[in-house]
């Protein structure tokens, strides 16, 4: 579904090759784990990078919670046939080290923060999400980013920015406020300051981590989430989001997925813009339609997603 999901944005085609110019496409991480060819996956994504690079435009691939999980030694999420046809956990574990192995080497190379797009299309890029409280300490995304890379370096498991609690690669906080104990609005309040500290011109974060549904905003729109568990492991489809500047100098942003649930191929439909995440479920029944409109398969867990994401009053199911 990775070539699937760059065909939706013109970004590839299913050869593998870049098709999308001088474009700018970023990837929130969390490549590996996923199913029996992760490796294979994250070396297709390595290429396109090098092509994007040669034709003037940028494959931006970001470090996920999985990543980080792998360059710890911790293996317990690999799919098992692919751990033994890379020789089994020692070897695995040897590989992804961070400073010592050549997949983590080249993994610890990858950002875990990226702000990307101009003007309204200005979007900070995190696998989970940046804390108010982290935004202040580092100031920017680029001591953001060495802080994490040190950090890895060091081979820490608990240190601040590689938490699995409140680390910018796990926070769940900004697309589930319930679950850090906060209000829909205290959640927004602490992403706008996050944001403006970051990068005071980026129009909002954009995050995987949290499956959702369909690709959906919080906090009218500074929140944008893009994780609808597409892999193919997990029986997902492809789907991806656009932001282009209009014309009028307005963001035009759309969900973009396969009009057919075959995953791979048929009439691009697109949502734009894509809904905010509980005024969809408020819309969603349980037998198909409402939410975003999105096909069968996508629908299938969505009362379950809308009752963890969404306050139980706003849910008219």
């Amino acid at each position: 579904h990775t070539l699937a999901a760059f065909a939706l944005c013109g970004a590839a085609d299913a050869s593998g090759r870049w098709t999308g110019g001088t474009m700018t496409v970023v990837q929130v991480g969390d490549v590996v784990d996923r199913g029996n060819a992760s490796l294979a996956v994250l070396r297709t994504l390595w290429e396109l990078r090098a092509q994007a690079a040669a034709a003037g435009g940028e494959l931006v691939l970001l470090i996920g919670n999985h990543e980080l999980m792998n360059m710890q030694g911790r293996t317990h999420y690999v799919d098992r046939s692919e751990l033994a046809r890379e020789g089994g956990a020692a070897v695995w574990k040897q590989r992804m080290h961070p400073l010592r192995g050549d997949i983590g080497a080249a993994l610890l190379t990858q950002d875990a923060v990226a702000v990307r797009g101009g003007g309204p299309c200005r979007t900070l890029f995190v696998h989970a999400g940046v804390r108010a409280a982290t935004a202040s300490k580092y100031g920017n995304v680029d001591r953001l980013n060495e802080g994490v890379r040190a950090q890895l370096a060091a081979g820490g498991y608990d240190a601040e920015l590689l938490d699995p609690t409140v680390g910018p690669l796990w926070w769940r906080g900004y697309a589930r406020p319930a679950t850090a104990s906060m209000s829909d609005e205290q959640a927004c309040d602490e992403l706008s300051i996050a944001l403006s500290t970051l990068d005071a011109s980026a129009a909002r974060m954009a995050v995987g981590h949290n499956i959702v549904p369909w690709i959906s905003t919080r906090c009218a729109g500074r929140l944008t989430m893009l994780d609808v568990g597409m892999s193919s492991a997990y029986g997902g489809l492809p789907a991806a989001w656009r932001c282009d500047v209009t014309e009028q100098g307005q963001a035009l942003t759309r969900a973009l997925y396969y009009q057919e649930d075959d995953g791979a191929s048929g009439v691009r439909r697109e949502v734009a813009p894509p809904p905010e995440l509980c005024d969809a479920c408020a819309r969603f029944v349980p037998d198909g339609g409402g939410g975003d409109q999105a096909t069968a398969t996508r629908q299938a867990h969505a009362w379950h997603d809308c009752r963890d994401y969404c306050k139980a009053p706003r849910m008219e199911l």
